[in-house]
């Protein structure tokens, strides 16, 4: 009987095939935050449209994404960053009224405001959907849909003390 012959080309192919399953992959995805810039508005005056922004601060924005999209919702809600001990991700439910923004008409209704804190006064604005309504529709709750990019914290504006 004769030795089997072996394959270099074969070989090297097989061995840079990725050795993670795609299954344990996505269920490691499950709970973690996915962004979605399917009701992104950038043509509003308080805010920015990525053209605004400069290299460094589009960088500093996907750099952010690729962070947040590593935990989920709850772990952002309890992630206190500066010295005054501010959340990371804010959730503040109905538009705020103290805003420059207006309500986008084609954001649906009876969805969960939020922002996630950027550099500095940098915000990245968008909602969550109402938990009430994800069970309904069989929906996500760990998308977070961005809306507005704000990079002089005009969304909700704190009263001068």
């Amino acid at each position: 009987m004769a030795a089997k012959k072996t394959n270099p080309r074969k070989e090297r192919f097989l061995s840079n095939l990725p050795t993670q399953e795609f299954i344990s992959e996505i269920s490691d995805a499950k709970g973690k935050l996915s962004f979605s810039f399917k009701y992104f508005d950038g043509s509003q005056k308080a805010g920015q449209d990525f053209k605004d922004w400069n290299d460094k601060q589009k960088l500093e924005l996907l750099e952010k994404l690729r962070d947040y999209s590593r935990e989920g919702k709850l772990f952002w809600l309890n992630q206190r960053v500066g010295g005054g001990g501010l959340k990371v991700l804010e959730i503040y439910g109905t538009f705020p009224r103290n805003s420059d923004f207006e309500y986008p008409k084609h954001v649906p209704e009876k969805v969960r405001w939020a922002r996630f804190r950027m550099e500095s006064a940098m915000r990245l604005v968008g909602f969550f959907i109402d938990e009430e309504q994800a069970k309904e529709f069989n929906l996500a709750t760990e998308i977070f849909y961005i809306v507005f990019l704000d990079r002089e914290h005009r969304f909700y504006k704190m009263e001068k003390k």
